[in-house]
């Protein structure tokens, strides 16, 4: 495959995960694992490559917020009307910004891209991303003062995206949520509880939960433990910027019911499935990796009348209807690079692998490398559209 451009690829986790700015990833890329790790592989194609930390529990739209200043640069600024009515922060960390010149024009008065590739709940992350560039966010627009918008709501931007590739996304929901309906809280509690004490300690270093717009800062005080705690119980009462009901099949389709695809942009979906039918029943396979055997037997029994038997089969986390893509967006299975078109999802054939593969767990060091080696070198491939 010819060059057609070199715009850096942004590798974005998913729920529960972490990027380069968290310590535990010098010891296991999430995308690597301990099989390799897929950023420096792809920079062996000559090309840039980022893994942003974007906060393992953040909602999309945090997430898409923090994740616009991490490649931009600057704070993160995550909207005047969505703080108020959420009811966190409006402001979170500085970043020096991976990619400065991003969204600007070149000596040559061509745009600087980027190509974008998100896993699991990475998916709605980077589109959620896209909406706001091209978009942006009319109820900001209203709220804030003059001078005080954040480029990210102008909207107008969809030209800085080349490509988007998602890996196993959460595109439509997932069953898992909906079939542990009465557990989510609870869990939910324990993981932003553990979230809120280990602020400002030393597990942060190693495993950032990213929350500081809830409080998540620091324990010195009295006062800030207070407010953490107080997060908590928002947090997980919540319906709106809430990521377990972001996860869920209702949550994702109403939280995503405006997206866009644009003419631009070139889509591609990859998603896997570890599940065999046994009769009337499906169950995982003993090569689905151990941890994620139980999670997909609650999604492969699980049944309600808007979610037919195709909903059944799965990776371990991801229902397989879940991941082709956006429900209602145009779509192709995708035939080749060059038949692929930009503005419709390309369908990837269905793999053989569970969640975690797309991570490498299991995966041949060498094989995963080639894999998302291949990724990047179709996005640098394909013709540019100005």
């Amino acid at each position: 495959m010819a060059k057609t451009n070199n715009y850096p690829i942004v590798l974005v986790h998913g729920f529960l995960c972490w990027g380069s700015e968290s310590k535990i990833n010098q010891f296991f890329p999430c995308f690597g694992m301990w099989n390799g790790n897929a950023r420096e592989a792809i920079m062996e194609e000559g090309v840039q490559c980022f893994t942003p930390h974007v906060g393992p529990f953040n909602s999309m739209w945090d997430r898409a917020c923090i994740l616009y200043a991490m490649i931009k640069g600057g704070r993160v600024d995550f909207g005047k009307a969505h703080s108020e009515k959420n009811g966190h922060a409006r402001y979170g960390r500085t970043y020096p910004g991976y990619v400065k010149n991003w969204g600007e024009l070149d000596e040559a008065g061509k745009i600087q891209k980027i190509s974008i590739v998100g896993h699991s709940f990475g998916g709605p992350t980077v589109r959620t991303l896209i909406h706001l560039l091209a978009e942006g966010s009319a109820e900001e627009r209203a709220a804030t003062p003059a001078g005080e918008l954040s480029p990210l709501f102008e909207g107008g931007k969809e030209k800085w995206i080349h490509s988007c590739t998602t890996l196993a996304a959460t595109h439509n929901g997932v069953t898992l949520p909906d079939a542990g309906r009465p557990l989510v809280k609870p869990m939910a509690t324990v993981l932003h509880t553990v979230g809120r004490m280990t602020s400002g300690t030393w597990f942060q270093k190693l495993y950032d939960f990213n929350m500081d717009q809830w409080g998540f800062v620091s324990r010195d005080t009295k006062g800030n433990k207070q407010a953490a705690k107080e997060a908590v119980r928002t947090l997980v009462n919540k319906t709106n910027d809430n990521i377990y009901w972001e996860l869920s099949t209702e949550g994702a389709m109403e939280s995503m019911k405006d997206y866009k695809t644009y003419d631009n942009i070139y889509y591609f979906s990859y998603g896997g499935k570890r599940t065999k039918t046994h009769g009337p029943i499906e169950l995982p396979t003993k090569d689905m990796w151990l941890p994620l055997r139980l999670f997909s037997i609650f999604e492969c029994f699980y049944k309600d009348p808007t979610h037919p038997k195709e909903w059944r089969p799965n990776d371990g986390l991801v229902n397989v209807p879940a991941s082709k893509a956006p429900i209602g967006a145009p779509q192709t299975d995708f035939v080749s690079n060059e038949d692929s078109k930009p503005g419709v999802w390309n369908i990837m054939p269905l793999e053989w692998k569970d969640h975690t593969s797309y991570m490498a767990v299991g995966e041949d060091k060498e094989t995963y490398h080639n894999y998302m080696k291949e990724i990047a070198n179709r996005a640098m491939s394909l013709p540019v559209i100005e």
